[in-house]
């Protein structure tokens, strides 16, 4: 898996240098609306954390994200969420208020529905 999170790694480093950022009319409901999905974001990091610490203990938990594999290691889910954190915010930037908003939206969403279940079995945010 650590060959995984420098693909990541590689990847978002790449995208940064070569996607022109455009912002175009970036507002201030914009930027509270990705500041509030890098917080939620950051929780779910924690609790991923917490499962590769425990995903060969007592507890039994697994990783169902298949980029990073049923029991990844720390350093693993660290590259990924600091990974994808980055590129959320490079893909919100290029997108125009429209689909910006829309992306924003969703993938809080889907990132409060993973919180909320982790939550469910137990997890906790650990850093």
């Amino acid at each position: 898996m650590r060959y995984v999170g420098r693909q990541l790694a590689a990847l978002s480093i790449l995208l940064m240098m070569t996607t022109p950022v455009h912002a175009e009319n970036w507002s201030n409901h914009d930027t509270a609306w990705e500041a509030t999905y890098m917080a939620v974001h950051l929780a779910d990091w924690g609790q991923t954390r917490d499962i590769a610490a425990h995903c060969n203990g007592d507890l039994n938990y697994y990783e169902k994200n298949p980029l990073l594999g049923s029991c990844p290691s720390t350093t693993t889910v660290d590259v990924y969420f600091l990974t994808t954190g980055v590129l959320h915010y490079k893909i919100a930037q290029t997108l125009s208020p429209r689909y910006r908003r829309m992306f924003q939206v969703g993938t809080l969403a889907l990132q409060i529905n993973s919180i909320n279940n982790n939550k469910k079995i137990g997890l906790k945010i650990s850093f």
